[in-house]
């Protein structure tokens, strides 16, 4: 446009170049183009007196002024303020530069930069977006650093991400595929176009593929994880190759690397984690507590607990709901670290009240049937308060329950002769302690059999 500035110093004929340079760049078409060209011949008549051949004065109709004002109006005046080539060159010069955003995106928060980027989408003429895009995945594919190839991304994912908001056509999706097909994905454009997962929907079943590829080398080989990775699996219910990866999970993990890294997989998987491998660590753990290894931090139980362990108890045969409960309480005679802290008196409240009524069942067996098992108790008496005091705050009082608080205040009294021990005996937990007193207070030997568990 710099060749107008001449014209419009001499006063030379101007507005037609105007017009063609703004065809030239798209912001009019080729239609609106010749309509201003026509309308530009006709103005001077409008504008001043003139007479035809024969020397009638020309007098337009005033439904010729008013297409006249209107057709201008809606080609020009009407056009919100946008753009063309010369913005999208300065664009792709300055999207070069780290501080294109004011703040440095990363690839895991894009979609922070969203309003940003869509109100520069907004300001350039639409015939010139699919010149800019085009243009942006060509830099994608060789960036000249690490800030330009963020820059970049950010740009067009959230182009992509705004799609419908900013009414672009499929092509956008189209040159996602060939680049997708053609560059491959590191892990960085992975978790970036992870941050918008229903777009992966409008790639081709072969960059798909792509896609899926690269997620099993990075995620599931690799161990790597951010919050797009995990809101991408978060959204099978509409994105399928989500779903997909999620049935693909359980054969590609091996079960130890899942209990090794519980934590990491179970922020990966989210609710999904106990549906994908609840059972199979189930399993090991019942494997593990059946060894009765005293003295030994149990992996297998603290991930089963992420894997929220009473609702896979749950739906065990109810035998096996039983044997489970006994093996829990076995565990924890032989000072199961793991088992412990499942079953400590401030973890009380976690425990379904259906499976502490099972867990004191076993306990009571235990302690009438194997001395073994009641020399064990002592040492675990803040372990069974928390369960007794579960149990006679909801459920009342119980024959085995009485029972096993009989025996267990017994042994107390057979084993410390000391009334000092026996009144404070080692518990830790304060609140276990004072419940053990008020226990003591309630079976000693007069009110034993006369006053029920939980009475006041």
């Amino acid at each position: 446009m710099g060749d107008l500035e001449p014209k419009i110093r001499n006063h030379q004929n101007w507005e037609q170049a105007l017009i063609q340079a703004a065809k030239a760049v798209a912001m009019i078409s080729r239609y609106e183009a010749d309509t201003l060209e026509s309308l530009s011949r006709t103005r001077n008549r409008y504008a001043h007196p003139s007479f035809d051949e024969v020397g009638a004065l020309f007098d337009p109709t005033p439904e010729e002024v008013r297409y006249f004002i209107r057709t201008l109006y809606d080609i020009v005046l009407s056009q919100p303020a946008q753009l063309g080539a010369f913005y999208v060159n300065q664009l792709l010069e300055l999207i070069k530069s780290p501080t294109f955003f004011s703040n440095q995106p990363f690839s895991d928060e894009l979609t922070q930069l969203k309003v940003h980027v869509v109100e520069k989408v907004n300001r350039i003429n639409s015939k010139q977006i699919p010149r800019l895009t085009k243009e942006l995945f060509k830099a994608l594919s060789s960036p000249i650093n690490k800030e330009h190839e963020l820059n970049i991304l950010c740009f067009l994912v959230n182009v992509w991400g705004a799609k419908a908001e900013l009414q672009l056509s499929a092509e956008l999706s189209t040159h996602w595929d060939e680049y997708v097909l053609e560059q491959g994905l590191n892990f960085t454009t992975l978790e970036g176009i992870f941050n918008y997962p229903n777009c992966i929907n409008e790639l081709s079943e072969q960059a798909q593929r792509v896609v899926s590829s690269a997620f099993r080398d990075e995620i599931f080989r690799r161990g790597r994880t951010s919050e797009p990775v995990i809101k991408f699996l978060a959204s099978a219910d509409t994105v399928p190759l989500a779903q997909a990866l999620l049935n693909e999970a359980p054969n590609l993990i091996p079960l130890d690397k899942v209990i090794e890294k519980s934590s990491h997989y179970a922020d990966l998987f989210g609710n999904n984690f106990t549906e994908l491998f609840g059972q199979d660590i189930l399993k090991e753990t019942r494997r593990v507590l059946k060894t009765r290894d005293g003295y030994q931090v149990n992996p297998k139980l603290a991930t089963l607990r992420k894997c929220r362990i009473w609702d896979l108890a749950n739906a065990l045969p109810e035998l096996e709901q039983v044997n489970f409960a006994n093996e829990l309480i076995e565990s924890l005679n032989s000072n199961s670290w793991e088992t412990m802290s499942l079953l400590s008196f401030d973890n009380r409240e976690e425990i379904p009240i259906k499976w502490v009524r099972l867990l004191l069942k076993q306990w009571s067996n235990s302690l009438s049937n194997n001395s073994q098992s009641q020399r064990r108790s002592l040492s675990y008496l803040e372990h069974y308060l928390g369960l007794v005091e579960r149990y006679t705050c909801e459920l009342g009082n119980d024959e085995e329950l009485k029972e096993a608080v009989k025996t267990i205040v017994e042994l107390v009294n057979q084993h410390f002769r000391d009334s000092q021990i026996i009144a404070e005996p080692e518990i830790d937990d304060e609140l276990a302690r004072a419940f053990w007193q008020d226990l003591l207070t309630r079976y000693n030997d007069e009110q034993l059999h006369n006053e029920p568990v939980g009475s006041d």
